[in-house]
């Protein structure tokens, strides 16, 4: 029932991560050494910030004009998008165009513009396709639909870094190959979402348009459901977490471990497959076990205990650093997917696509400060203290959450 929505979320997840990954893996190798933590920094901002601004008007248009409209519209605007980012790697061909000294910032500014109108594009259509699960399957599938819709979008980051990572490294010298990937990927998308089919919960209240009024009136809207702000914004952390671990992984593997230029993204595809299964395993438990939160603590300590082998590991370290990062995917996996379905179940049905735009402004703002907290900790600190910092955060989300299921429980 799920398939052409999981088709659809998988293909555009696998594409804006794939271009936000070519952005990564090309541009930074168009500057020099010192440049390049703050281009990646750059580069994943660009990707996140729309959600912020643009999750209110995303919530109306869904309100307005149905949630499968915009979901078909939103895709159909991927391929002019796609297509801004090929330019942007062709201007560096020298077989197609002449090189100036305009060329590589010229080009650099097409790439990370195009990861911006992706990442607009993307946070149109978020609320709408994650509402879709419950009208699609029921209130009583929304732990299998999460599961199945997360455990898939981490399979498209893994496959996009994968991908990425092999069309750079085979085929560098030619931009034409690896960048028209993005096209197909993009069509494909559009033709997915045409097959999706809903029942869709009729709304018939506006929100409000400007965003931080937004967040602030749907802040206190929340606050109706005990607890489920505490939810929102422990799976922001997650998102902050995630963030933070995919803008380290590239520079961590060649400057701490000491992997050669195909190693960091092999080690990204191994944490994507660890929160691939994670997830799927957290959806088979959660249709078993409603309350699959109250596990999500533990989960959380756990991913402590293995962030901080990685912080302790020497260079050279490859296979215990990839059995550590895997551990790490697993156990994200199982940690978000509780606290995703924890939102679709204790919403009523006209308010869901509401406060899942909230719940976008919220986790993406803290992934764009993930941009800024790298950055600035790989300034003062080695590139290792990344993983001490994430292990002392999810410690403190994961006491968060226990001390608020066991006051809710008391109650």
């Amino acid at each position: 029932m799920y398939n052409a929505l999981y088709t659809t979320n998988f293909l555009s997840t696998l594409n804006d991560n794939y271009q936000k990954m070519l952005g990564m893996l090309v541009v930074t190798g168009w500057v020099s050494s010192e440049w390049k933590p703050l281009v990646i920094s750059i580069t994943g901002a660009a990707l996140v910030l729309p959600y912020i601004f643009c999750s209110p008007l995303a919530n109306r248009a869904a309100q307005v004009y149905g949630k499968q409209r915009v979901v078909r519209v939103c895709k159909i605007l991927e391929i002019p998008i796609v297509m801004l980012a090929i330019i942007g790697f062709l201007l560096k061909d020298p077989n197609l165009f002449a090189q100036h000294e305009y060329t590589t910032p010229l080009a650099t500014g097409l790439v990370i513009l195009a990861i911006f109108l992706i990442g607009v594009q993307s946070s149109m259509y978020s609320p709408a396709k994650y509402g879709l699960i419950r009208d699609i399957g029921g209130i009583e599938n929304v732990s299998r639909g999460m599961g199945g819709m997360e455990s898939l979008s981490f399979l498209g980051m893994l496959l996009a870094t994968a991908i990425a990572a092999i069309m750079v490294d085979k085929f560098s010298d030619q931009p034409i190959v690896y960048s028209s990937l993005l096209l197909i990927l993009a069509v494909a998308g559009w033709i997915a979402s045409l097959l999706i089919r809903a029942e869709e919960t009729p709304v018939e209240h506006r929100d409000r348009l400007d965003p931080f009024a937004y967040m602030k009136t749907t802040h206190r809207m929340v606050l109706q459901y005990k607890g489920l702000n505490s939810v929102i914004y422990i799976l922001s952390i997650f998102w902050w977490f995630a963030t933070t671990i995919q803008l380290c992984t590239i520079v961590y593997c060649q400057d701490v471990i000491g992997m050669e230029k195909g190693g960091p993204g092999m080690m990204m595809c191994i944490a994507a497959i660890g929160i691939s299964i994670g997830c799927i395993i957290s959806g088979k438990l959660g249709n078993h076990y409603p309350d699959e939160i109250r596990r999500v603590p533990l989960y959380g300590l756990l991913l402590v205990g293995a962030l901080t082998g990685i912080f302790f590991l020497k260079a050279g370290h490859y296979i215990v650093f990839g059995v550590l990062l895997f551990l790490v995917g697993v156990l994200a996996g199982m940690f978000k997917v509780p606290l995703d379905a924890e939102i679709q179940r204790r919403v009523q049905p006209d308010l869901l696509n509401t406060v899942l735009a909230y719940f976008n402004q919220v986790s993406f703002l803290f992934m764009l400060l993930a941009s800024v907290t790298y950055y600035l900790l790989t300034l003062l600190l080695p590139q290792r203290y990344v993983f001490l910092m994430l292990a002392v955060v999810l410690a403190g989300a994961s006491v968060w959450l226990y001390a608020e299921y066991t006051q809710s429980k008391r109650k």
